[in-house]
This record gives C-alpha cells, structure tokens and sequence, in this order.
C-alpha cells in the first residue's frame, strides 16, 4: 500500500505572501482647502500644523503626526488632506477604527480619492471585514483604475476563494500598472500553481526574484513549483536559498525533505524534517512525512511514532491515521490499523474507506 506524504494530500498548504503596504511619503501641497469663516491666520497656521504633522509622519513619529493634524483640522475642519493623513498614521499605528472614521470623512469630502479607499479597505481587512474591504477595494479601482495596490489585495481575496482566473487577473493588472511588483508576481505565480500552469508558475517566481532577491517565501514557492515539476535538484537548490536568507524557515526545511524524499535521498529527507520539527515542535506535517521515510526504511514502530506525534498536534489529521495505519499493518496490527483507516475515512480520506474496505472484515 502506499504511503501517503503530504505531496499525496489533497489539502494543499498554501503559502499567499500578503505583503504590508507601507505608505509612502505624503506630502501633500495645501491647495483648495474650503477655509468657511476662518481668518487668514486660522489658514497659515492650520498650514503650520498640517506641515508639521507631515514631517513627523515621513519620519515615522506617527502619534505626534496626529497631534499635528488634529490641530489642522480644529484651525480648517474641511482640510480632506489632513484627514486622510491622520487616518494614515492612524493606520500605521493599527488603530483600525479611528482610521476607517478618518477615511470615511475623507472620501465624504473627496469621493474620487482612490487612496482613502483603498487604505479604507485595508482597515476593514485587518478587522476581517471582508465585504466592506471588497466593496472599498472596488470604488478604489473605479475612481482609479491604476491602482495597483487595490488591485493586488482584491486578488488576494479572490485567490483565497478558489478563484484563481480572478486573482490572475488582479495581479496582472496590478503588475501593469506596478511593474516592479515583486509580490503581485509571486502571488499570480501561486495562483497558476493551483491551476496546475507549473511552466507560468516559475516563470513568474522567477520575475519576482528577480525584482527582489530576498524574498525568502518566493525561493520556497518557487522551489515548490520545481518539485512538483520534478525538477528535484534545483528544486533543493532554491530551497537552499531560501533558507540561507531565513534560517529558521521551517517550512523551506520541510518542503526540501519532500524534493529529497522524491529523489530517494531518505537519509536527508529525514534530517531536513527533523529540523524542521526542531525549529517548530508542533509542525505535525513534518512529523508525518519524517514517518513516511521510516516506513521506506521499514522501521515501522518509528513511523507509528511519528504519526501519533501528528495526530496528537492535530487530531483531526487524515493522512496521519491513514498512514499509522499502514505502518501498523506491516506490524501485523491488524485491529489498530483498521481502526485508523476507518478514523480516516470518517475524517473524509477516501483511502482510508478503501483500505479498510480491502483490509478489514
């Protein structure tokens, strides 16, 4: 029988590399503010402030930038600038709430402002409102259909429903109109990966490292979409990267042992998983695949071993009572190997329904 690695499984551990949108230096011009009754004094020193908290948000100071803006906004309450920066900073110090009511002031004053959507939905997103951060990350492409950054989220968002033509489509627009876009390229790569497209897949991996040649989760992905190509060596070889930039990357170690496990190299497929389950003690894939090499070495009571490790990180871990099961089956436990099968079929394994209907009475 077959023992099942996590290449067999039909849970694909996905590695989307969201990336954190950092603003860039705004320094916006204090042009046609509506200035109401205010005197000219109000507007050259609401301009003062508003300059001030400018500086202190490109020098990253961003509670004292909001002090600043909040005495902009006493002097002219109708700045749109200043409360679209002080959402900004507002964002930066992950104060989501004050910075949606910001943002929301900003757009009700200037509803053409991509920006202020966009820097909306990404508030929403942080909260785990996924229809608001939509619908924001749709006005901010309609206002301004450049907008890379909206784009790429929105894919983001497609790609995690399984809709991968969308979320190609985002990350090319995206792409487009940001052509250095490391991550919009490493994420459309992913997306082709689950499209089976392995040949777009390391094309664009490639791209994106090509951009940024420390981009660690690119190498892994990348090697991923190697492996899964069976290009083995230099699948190892961009895992070795990609551990050589993050030392302590558990999940390149883990992925560098399956390439090792494809070419037959056991003895290091099994080092390379142990220090993963090193680096992470409760990394149950690990311990799962390590029990697949044992069973290739025919030490049987050791891949037992490792499959309970697996089960007991995550009781609800299919292959792992599959694959217990097999290892005890060799040990002629035939009742505890059933019974795993059976724990599998009923965790929705087919495998295991077809290993205890073969195997047991």
């Amino acid at each position: 029988m077959p023992f099942q690695t996590q290449k067999n499984m039909k849970k694909i551990q996905l590695f989307l590399s969201f990336s954190f949108f950092c603003i860039a230096t705004i320094s916006f011009a204090q042009d046609e503010v509506n200035v109401g009754d205010s005197t000219a004094i109000d507007v050259i020193k609401s301009q003062e402030f508003y300059n001030s908290g400018i500086e202190y948000f490109n020098s990253k100071d961003y509670n004292n930038a909001i002090i600043y803006f909040d005495s902009a906004l006493t002097l002219i309450p109708n700045n749109q600038k200043a409360y679209f920066n002080r959402g900004s900073a507002k964002y930066q110090l992950k104060d989501y709430n004050n910075a949606i009511v910001d943002f929301s002031k900003s757009i009700e004053l200037s509803p053409d402002s991509s920006e202020a959507y966009y820097l909306r939905g990404r508030s929403y997103q942080e909260q785990n409102k996924t229809e608001e951060s939509l619908k924001d990350y749709d006005n901010a492409i309609r206002v301004n259909n450049k907008n890379a950054q909206a784009y790429y989220y929105r894919g983001g968002y497609f790609f995690l429903d399984g809709k991968y033509a969308e979320a190609i489509k985002d990350y090319t627009s995206a792409i487009k109109n940001k052509p250095g876009y490391a991550y919009a390229y490493n994420d459309r790569g992913s997306a082709k990966r689950q499209i089976k497209d392995l040949t777009g897949a390391i094309k664009d991996y490639k791209k994106a490292i090509l951009i940024d040649k420390n981009l660690s989760f690119t190498y892994n992905n990348l090697g991923s979409a190697l492996r899964n190509n069976k290009q083995y060596d230099e699948a190892i070889t961009n895992y070795n990267k990609a551990i050589k930039i993050k030392t302590d990357y558990y999940i390149a170690y883990n992925n560098r042992g399956m390439a090792k496990f494809d070419k037959k190299d056991y003895a290091g497929a099994a080092k390379d998983y142990s220090k993963a389950i090193q680096l992470k003690s409760s990394y149950a894939y690990a311990y799962n695949n390590r029990a697949a090499v044992k069973y290739q070495l025919k030490d049987y009571k050791g891949s037992v071993a490792d499959c309970s490790k697996a089960i007991i990180i995550d009781d609800s871990y299919a292959a792992a009572y599959l694959n217990r099961g097999i290892a005890r089956e060799m040990l002629r436990e035939q009742d505890k190997a059933c019974e795993d099968w059976n724990k599998a079929a009923s965790l929705g394994l087919k495998n295991g329904k077809s290993f205890a209907q073969q195997s047991c009475n």
